[in-house]
């Protein structure tokens, strides 16, 4: 259940949640209602009849919809749609043989209930894990929090010690956020924040990751980076945010800078040890003036371009 874009993939978890939820108990009920209209001989609704069923329920329009669109374009989803439109199918058979007077034969009821009972089944199955993998997301951005965020941090420092390769950590912080929720509102700070963190998705490498770390700090793990690459990688990043002001209130638009810094990992260096680094080269951007990026070195190291006679 993996997409590109983790904002779309929040909204799109809790509406297959929801949407999952709905079609249990709807499904639940609809069998019940089937079932007394067979037995007591009420008659059945149009829907019970139509020639696609499937999309008259509102699991079938919700899927029909979003079909192609985030998470829900994916095998597993498509799956439960198939029984979902086999279930139907079934019992509309069934319904119009009992109402031509032909009550159902015992092969045909089976196989009928096998489908409603393999539906609900799979979207019990499909419920949990969308609820599991939604515990690792902040539910304003859609990024991955911190809970799942230092498991992954620690399989890249493994990665980066058995491999040699270079890797770095960067924190990247909005300029001036509490001047922004304390003028605009904070309904507006979370569209700056929504804003922020897709901007740094489309303009990161597809195996850079980035995380919600807390308030308006965002954590950034990349992979196969020195620290010149590193740095490359959150210009982009920081130029970007600044010319492209972002709107809010469904009208104005404000201008948002963010302040980086970044450290590289070193084999004596714990995950921990590592992001505090980052964060004292984020402070040093932040008292520099802002809007820029600060790299961590070693004290006693010198800057770039300093004289080291």
């Amino acid at each position: 259940m993996t997409d590109h874009n983790p904002h779309r993939n929040t909204i799109a978890t809790q509406e297959i949640l929801d949407e999952l939820d709905h079609a249990i108990g709807d499904h639940m009920t609809w069998l019940k209602e089937w079932h007394a209209t067979l037995l007591c001989g009420e008659a059945p609704s149009a829907k019970a009849l139509a020639d696609d069923p499937h999309h008259l329920c509102r699991f079938g329009a919700w899927y029909v919809r979003n079909q192609h669109t985030g998470l829900v374009d994916q095998p597993a989803l498509r799956n439960l749609a198939t029984l979902h439109r086999k279930m139907h199918d079934d019992a509309r058979t069934l319904m119009e043989k009992a109402l031509d007077g032909r009550p159902p034969d015992r092969a045909r009821y089976d196989v009928f209930m096998d489908s409603a009972g393999a539906f609900i089944s799979q979207a019990r199955r499909l419920e949990k894990a969308f609820a599991a993998a939604s515990s690792d997301l902040d539910p304003l951005t859609g990024l991955h929090n911190r809970q799942a965020m230092m498991g992954e941090l620690e399989s890249e420092r493994e990665r980066f010690l058995r491999s040699g390769r270079p890797s770095c950590i960067a924190i990247g912080d909005l300029d001036h956020f509490k001047r922004i929720n304390d003028t605009y509102g904070h309904a507006a700070g979370d569209q700056v924040l929504i804003a922020s963190a897709e901007c740094f998705l489309g303009q990161l490498r597809p195996y850079d990751s980035v995380y919600r770390y807390g308030g308006e700090e965002f954590l950034f793990c990349l992979p196969d980076a020195d620290m010149a690459t590193a740095h490359s990688v959150l210009e982009r990043l920081r130029t970007h945010l600044e010319s492209h002001p972002i709107e809010v209130h469904g009208a104005e638009t404000l201008s948002v800078t963010g302040s980086f810094g970044v450290a590289e990992m070193t084999p004596e260096a714990t995950i921990e040890q590592t992001i505090e680094y980052a964060d004292q080269a984020l402070y040093q951007a932040k008292n520099e003036g802002r809007n820029r990026v600060c790299r961590w070195r070693p004290p006693g190291t010198p800057a770039a371009g300093e004289d080291t006679d």
